[in-house]
């Protein structure tokens, strides 16, 4: 299969929605922080099961991926099935949508698992230790893995075989941006303000548009962006209030 690898030709969020619409089950997202990837793949065409997270660390185990033993009562322990089984299952065993965050930082333990959850759906399996169980995905089941690298390079080759449609998020996604304050959507959508047109988070302006409301624009805008960025947040305010 060619890799759809579409960055400057059409809108980003419109490619993503494109290919899932088009029922492709696995589409990585990567590009800069903040811009609203997690949100997209949390809530885009996801059917009626609710999307299941995971977010990759160093420390990440295959445990929490899969599941492990928890007690239950004195000498007793059953197995809870971790977020990718879940989301393997999804609604009525038909499959649902697994959200992987940061997969770039996963360790080895949890990458060796990861391609075993995101495998073909004729290769994926897993067996459940406590009824011997076999599991597969269901025909609905997909993945969306996110990540803040800007080169692929930094991603596993064998991980990134699995997801041959790759999306540059270079801008912030508009559901995630008109939740704010209408006065901050054309600073947070231009996502870059202040000297050397630095790159401010959707989590910075959403922390700005609560906290202003608490001790006023100028503190707010000082304790969240600082001193180089907050002239300019307060000036991109006045303009907006002008218009």
């Amino acid at each position: 299969m060619a890799v759809m690898e579409r960055i400057d030709e059409l809108d980003c969020w419109r490619d993503f929605a494109d290919v899932l619409e088009a029922g492709i089950s696995r589409v990585l997202l990567y590009g800069p922080s903040g811009t609203g990837k997690t949100y997209a793949a949390l809530h885009h065409n996801v059917g009626n099961a609710p999307a299941e997270r995971l977010v990759c660390t160093e420390d990440l185990t295959s445990g929490e991926i899969t599941g492990t033993w928890m007690p239950v009562g004195e000498h007793r322990w059953e197995w809870r099935e971790g977020p990718g089984v879940r989301a393997w299952r999804g609604a009525g065993g038909r499959g649902g949508r697994l959200v992987v965050d940061e997969v770039d930082r996963a360790s080895g333990d949890a990458l060796s698992t990861l391609l075993a959850m995101t495998d073909s759906p004729e290769s994926a399996r897993w067996r459940n230790p406590e009824t011997c169980e076999w599991v597969r995905p269901g025909p609905h089941f997909s993945v969306v893995m996110t990540s803040n690298v800007d080169d692929l390079n930094d991603i596993p080759i064998s991980l990134l075989d699995r997801f041959p449609v790759r999306i540059r998020i270079d801008r912030p996604h508009l559901a995630a941006v008109a939740s704010l304050s209408s006065d901050l959507r054309g600073s947070a959508l231009a996502g870059s303000l202040g000297p050397a047109a630095r790159r401010i988070s959707l989590r910075s302006f959403y922390a700005f548009d609560e906290l202003r409301r608490q001790c006023g624009a100028a503190r707010a805008a000082h304790l969240v962006f600082g001193d180089e960025v907050a002239t300019s947040v307060l000036d991109a305010l006045t303009i907006a209030a002008l218009s």
